[in-house]
Order: structure tokens, then C-alpha cells, then sequence
């Protein structure tokens, strides 16, 4: 709710020139009315203080409840810049998915090829035996592994399967 056009108007200006009306006061006498209230002239003087007293306790009261206004303002109400964060609304729907990339260097893996042919066997040692050291060459033997216990070529290094 905004707040109502203002009741009050100023006691007196400051106005000069032809802006100059009825209320107006100059610097000086603005001071001496200052003076007095800060010298507490309404309060001494009994006169002024039996005409004035109704008109300053109403005043007070007035300045009293502007205080109440501000100190309320400031501590419950804040700044007015944000206040407290509701709780969260409803999640929205999810969006589209977006298109997929390129696949890059990495792409799938193409299918495997066809095994290779069969090597040759092996001659058999004499008398069936498993050949000797001095006699053995691996350029004969076969560059595939085979059955368990047999020997082959693995790239100039014979191995047992």
C-alpha cells in the first residue's frame, strides 16, 4: 500500500524573491528561532511554557511515534532492498536435447579382420627328440603359437607355447 499524500505543510520557509509568501523567514531569524529552542527559552520562561505546553507534549508525542516508525522500519523491515527468499517453485519441463557432435579422431572401432593362414610345422628332431642348442634355428619354426609345450617364432626370439 503507497503511502497518502502528505496533511502537513512547513510551519515556515526559506522562500525569496517572488516565490515570497506569509511563512517565509530569512537566514537570521531562522537561526534565532533555533537559539532559542536549543537554549530551552519555551522551557523557561513560564509564560511561554503555560501558552506553549499542550501544542509542545503534542509534539512530542508525534516525534516519539516517528522514532517508534524508524526503529520498526529498520529492524523488521530492513533497507527494503530484498527481502527474505520464498521457498522454490515447481521444477520446469526439461528441454530438448541438442544435436550430437562430430565424433572426432576417436570413432568406432571398425570390424575385425580375417585370421591369417595356418604357419608350416616344424621339422621333427632326430629320433624325435627336441633339437639341440647347436642345431637349432628359428627361421624354420612357425610365427604363431601353438600347442602347449611347442616352439615357434615370436619376431626373431624362439619361444615355447
Amino acid at each position: 500500500m503507497a503511502l497518502a499524500d502528505r496533511k502537513s505543510t512547513n510551519i515556515f520557509n526559506k522562500n525569496t524573491g517572488g516565490s515570497k509568501d506569509s511563512k517565509s523567514i530569512d537566514t537570521e531569524k531562522e537561526t534565532e528561532i533555533r537559539d532559542a529552542f536549543n537554549n530551552g527559552d519555551h522551557i523557561a520562561d513560564i509564560g511561554k511554557l503555560d501558552n506553549l505546553a499542550p501544542v509542545l507534549y503534542a509534539i512530542q508525542q508525534l516525534t516519539e511515534d516517528i522514532e517508534e516508525l524508524r526503529r520498526y522500519i529498520t529492524a523488521e523491515v530492513g533497507d527494503g532492498a530484498q527481502g527474505p527468499q520464498g521457498p522454490a517453485g515447481p521444477k520446469g519441463d526439461t528441454g530438448a536435447a541438442g544435436a550430437d557432435g562430430a565424433r572426432g579422431a576417436d570413432g568406432a572401432r571398425g570390424p575385425a579382420g580375417a585370421d591369417g593362414a595356418d604357419g608350416k610345422n616344424g621339422k621333427d628332431g632326430a629320433d624325435g627328440t627336441t633339437p639341440t642348442m647347436t642345431s637349432l634355428s628359428g627361421s624354420g619354426l612357425p610365427t604363431r603359437r601353438g600347442a602347449s609345450g611347442t616352439l615357434w617364432n615370436n619376431r626373431g626370439v624362439v619361444a615355447i607355447s
